[in-house]
């Protein structure tokens, strides 16, 4: 069962357990559209299901909805508590959708340790509702690239849900010493590692298993997780890794990615972390269909087509050179605001 601290604030107002269902009731019979996923929310997390439902992202392939005990929940909050040394009264401003689990757990996290929560409306440029300290903040790389000047009021900022670019890591640090990198996925109910970066760290720093979880890889070198306190069964992702210590791996890019070119098997993360230095702007590596090769790389990028300097790609091996560029005004993206590649791929004409 989950319990509400009695320090924890929703937008500066205390609530108590009747009190929050009273405040979901009242705006779903009002039929308040900016808040009908909170409160929905609200309901189920206090009902008599052991679980509620929540939806994958969708970022690799259709979403679908899955179960997560409340126990989960729990347990994974005090993970995240223990980690970012979380304690009551503490203030959290978050700007992500509350149909996805990185929402839930913001408000989860603030009812059972007691956080004053700001809640704003989802927004992919929150900068203008930054304008005093927070300590805890939870990030998309899109919302902390919109807000680069807003980040110094936020004392423990944590992104996730995409990469982060090593361009986006070098405006972040301009701007803080710290933020953290986080990994994890719906069934683990966020996060279940965590990647420091700082002025001193490099963004090729490993990602650090929280308490009580355990990581192996699989024969296709695919992440197991293992968290007893969280998942009834180990987890096997689709995250390609290098298992650097038993509590430590570094992140190398999706199977369900990989481009086989003229037999040569391509990671695009991979790739697409070694131009990042060099290309400012939104892009990712893909594919085509190739009579000789099976499947060409190419690059493309979010872009009005402009000159391209191709000395970028002095930095690839042979292999990893696009053999094309394309440029698209607008990528596609999911719900969850991943770029969706295999859709944004369709529309190169």
């Amino acid at each position: 069962m989950i319990t509400i601290n009695k320090n924890f604030k929703l937008n500066s107002k205390c609530y108590n357990r009747e009190e929050l269902v009273k405040f979901a009731l009242k705006n779903i019979e009002i039929n308040n559209i900016d808040l009908i996923d909170l409160c929905n929310f609200i309901l189920e997390v206090f009902n008599q299901e052991p679980f509620i439902l929540c939806k994958t992202s969708g970022s690799t392939g259709e979403p679908k909805v899955i179960k997560l005990e409340k126990i989960s929940l729990l347990n994974s909050v005090n993970l995240t508590k223990d980690y970012f040394n979380l304690k009551p009264g503490y203030s959290a401003i978050s700007f992500l959708p509350m149909n996805f689990i990185a929402g839930k757990m913001m408000l989860v996290r603030a009812m059972v340790i007691g956080l004053n929560l700001q809640l704003n409306k989802p927004t992919s440029n929150p900068s203008q509702f930054i304008n005093k300290n927070y300590f805890f903040s939870a990030m998309t790389p899109m919302q902390a690239s919109n807000s680069i000047n807003k980040l110094k009021y936020i004392n423990k900022l944590i992104l996730g849900g995409s990469k982060v670019s090593n361009s986006l890591s070098s405006n972040i640090l301009s701007k803080i010493d710290t933020y953290y990198e986080t990994y994890g996925m719906t069934e683990t109910a966020t996060h279940i590692a965590v990647k420091r970066v700082s002025k001193n760290d490099s963004t090729s720093n490993p990602f650090k298993v929280l308490n009580g979880v355990n990581i192996s890889k699989d024969l296709n070198n695919c992440l197991v997780i293992n968290v007893p306190s969280i998942t009834k069964n180990k987890i096997i992702t689709n995250d390609i890794v290098k298992i650097k210590s038993n509590n430590e791996f570094h992140l190398i890019g999706r199977a369900d990615n990989v481009i086989n070119s003229g037999g040569v098997k391509l990671s695009p993360e991979d790739i697409e972390r070694k131009l990042s230095k060099y290309i400012s702007k939104n892009y990712i590596i893909s594919s085509l269909k190739d009579d000789v090769l099976g499947e060409k790389l190419i690059l493309i990028i979010e872009s009005k087509k402009y000159k391209f300097n191709e000395s970028i790609f002095n930095s690839l091996n042979k292999f990893e050179k696009p053999k094309e560029v394309y440029f698209i005004n607008k990528f596609i993206y999911t719900k969850s605001k991943k770029i969706d590649r295999i859709n944004t791929k369709l529309t190169i004409k």
